[in-house]
């Protein structure tokens, strides 16, 4: 690595630090999801280079293909949004839409951690859980039923299994709903990652739903909720 790099890093390690102390509750957002990303990137990385790693990824799409896959990456917003309203009403018919926890750990962030919500999370989450989880799950399966020759199955299988241990990640909030919610998000993630081979969709997708559901959650918590 060259010097130039090097102090960029100390510098970038140094301002975290200042601005995300180490055993601040606040700061765990930010360390728990670059700590996500760095896991995958490594594990991708693996024999090979850093960039390489990225694009196993799905993060160094070609620059023409860009501006489709940021359609893409509002398509993926939008069915998230769709596929959230749906779980959400099934759960309130069922008397099991408890999201009271989550909207009060939401609204006690302070706004530096909301930023990191909206941008790092989403990228430490998609590149563990879609880039990296999704694609060895993939290789797996097909690796282990070679016999079953169903492409589709493979990737259904994989997007379940992937999508399980991305749900699981949720059970920090205490609610069943958001459990269940971020599972079926997750298989929407999964969807748009598998149709357009990049991750770029998913990415734009979920730090779109997460400016949404938090902004909403907050503007209903002022007390200027429309509904």
């Amino acid at each position: 690595m060259k010097p130039q790099h090097l102090l960029a890093l100390f510098f970038l390690a140094a301002a975290a630090l200042i601005l995300f102390p180490i055993g601040d509750r606040n700061s765990s957002v930010f360390y728990v999801s670059l700590s996500f990303f760095l896991f995958a990137l490594l594990v991708s990385s693996s024999g090979t280079s850093f960039k390489n790693g990225l694009s196993q990824l799905g993060l160094l799409p070609d620059r023409k293909k860009l501006p489709s896959l940021l359609l893409w990456g509002i398509g993926a917003f939008f069915v998230s949004v769709a596929v959230a309203f749906c779980t959400s009403a099934v759960l309130y018919a069922l008397g099991m839409l408890d999201t009271a926890p989550v909207q009060a750990k939401i609204v006690q962030l302070p706004p530096l951690a909301i930023l990191i919500a909206v941008t790092l999370a989403p990228l430490g989450e998609e590149a563990l859980f879609r880039g990296l989880a999704f694609a060895r799950f993939k290789g797996i399966i097909s690796r282990k039923n070679k016999k079953m020759n169903n492409a589709f199955a493979t990737v259904a299988l994989a997007a379940v299994f992937s999508s399980i241990i991305f749900a699981a990640l949720h059970f920090s909030y205490g609610s069943a709903a958001e459990i269940i919610a971020a599972f079926m998000i997750g298989l929407v993630f999964c969807a748009f990652t598998q149709k357009t081979g990049s991750l770029v969709p998913a990415l734009v997708g979920h730090a779109l739903f997460n400016l949404l559901s938090i902004s909403a959650t907050l503007v209903c918590a002022s007390g200027a909720c429309p509904f």
